[in-house]
């Protein structure tokens, strides 16, 4: 497949998926079972410092995540866009709206690299590890420092269990996670 024939898979899978996600209605018990998910992986990977996110409209919900990890002492770093890099912050629980108009996270500076675990949004992850973002590639540049590298987090995309598909076109820039999170399931891709 050619570097326009993958953007432009890309791009029309993203707008499928927008289109499902803008027809969800909110649930309050996936969201709650999409954070014991989250928390159990914390609980059995002993993570004491996690990289997440807040959530915005349609993005899977972890709010209930963030205030259990708070309560247990994990730290937490949050992004904060910064023109079109995302700057990481030690998240206590204060936000206030960012450059693009949602509400991000504030604190002190923090370093992506002090994470354990670095649990990212996603429109969907095919099953060899394949992220599929938004597509301005805030992600993608704030993982590439970690490209090649043995000790890093470790990479994991939170979506929707109907999200997890069978191939997403990837480009060389793509930064591919080492697990998926949903609802319902926990999934580690061979890398």
């Amino acid at each position: 497949m050619t570097e326009i024939e993958q953007a432009a898979a890309k791009a029309a899978l993203r707008s499928s998926l927008r289109t499902n996600r803008a027809e969800r209605a909110h649930d309050s018990d996936e969201a709650a079972r999409l954070s014991e998910q989250i928390g159990q992986y914390c609980i059995d990977n002993k993570v004491r410092t996690a990289a997440a996110y807040l959530p915005i409209a349609g993005e899977p919900d972890i709010t209930d995540f963030l205030n259990w990890a708070l309560s247990k002492s994990i730290e937490l770093m949050l992004p904060r866009v910064s023109g079109n890099e995302l700057r990481w912050v030690k998240f206590d629980g204060s936000t206030a709206s960012g450059e693009l108009g949602f509400e991000e996270a504030t604190g002190k500076p923090a370093k992506l690299s002090d994470a354990d675990v670095i649990f990212m949004p996603a429109l969907a992850v095919d099953l060899k590890g394949n992220r599929l973002g938004k597509g301005k590639g805030f992600y993608d540049r704030a993982l590439e420092p970690f490209r090649g590298q043995k000790r890093r987090p470790k990479f994991a995309a939170v979506v929707f269990d109907e999200e997890v598909v069978m191939a997403v076109a990837a480009e060389a820039h793509d930064q591919a996670v080492d697990l998926a999170i949903t609802a319902s399931k926990l999934i580690w891709f061979n890398r």
